[in-house]
């Protein structure tokens, strides 16, 4: 319900912020004057992949994304265990064309000091091996998505969309000072 940050009304550079109901991940350009995120997370990793203009993130329980694919496979066990111990991460990444506004799926503007952020944000998230970041070799849940290890771990105070409010307010976007669920994010936007 408190709200931190600035929503701006237009701008030359923008990003997407969206939800399925439950989980929120933000969506980024690929490629801009200072970052190209096919050279951090390289398109031959993927089965098939068509436009790759926007790449769209979320930090999850590893658990729950890699044994969930449809909401059909969910387990008492797996939700649970997210929920209640701290357990490992999981980045969730897909490459797609630039997304359709929808009740679900927002445009953000940010400025160009502003813009950095949430890429450096979603960055630090992935875990490196090498240098790079370290691919959960087969466990997308379709050709043109991929999982890889993350940092942090997930418990009841930090899930997913609490992760992505922290993506948005290190880029002083307007959201919840503090988001359990997507509207405490999508409310605001």
């Amino acid at each position: 319900m408190i709200t931190v940050g600035e929503l701006k009304k237009d701008g030359e550079l923008y990003i997407y912020v969206q939800s399925n109901g439950v989980h929120t991940d933000v969506c980024l350009p690929v490629e801009n004057t200072d970052f190209n995120w096919t050279e951090f997370l390289e398109v031959s990793d993927y089965r098939e992949v068509g436009d790759t203009s926007f790449i769209s993130i979320g930090w999850g329980d590893k658990g729950f994304f890699l044994d969930t694919p449809t909401w059909a496979e969910l387990k008492i066990s797996t939700a649970l265990n997210a929920a209640l111990l701290p357990s490992s991460t999981a980045m969730h990444v897909a490459y797609s064309s630039e997304p359709i506004i929808t009740k679900s799926r927002k445009k953000v503007f940010l400025n160009s000091k502003e813009y950095a952020k949430p890429i450096d944000f979603a960055k630090s998230s992935f875990q490196l091996k090498n240098d790079e970041a370290d691919l959960i070799i087969g466990k997308g849940y379709s050709d043109s998505d991929n999982f890889y290890e993350a940092n942090n771990s997930y418990h009841l105070f930090r899930t997913c969309n609490s992760w992505t409010n922290d993506a948005l307010k290190a880029a002083n976007i307007k959201t919840g000072i503090w988001a359990l669920f997507p509207e405490g994010i999508m409310a605001h936007l």
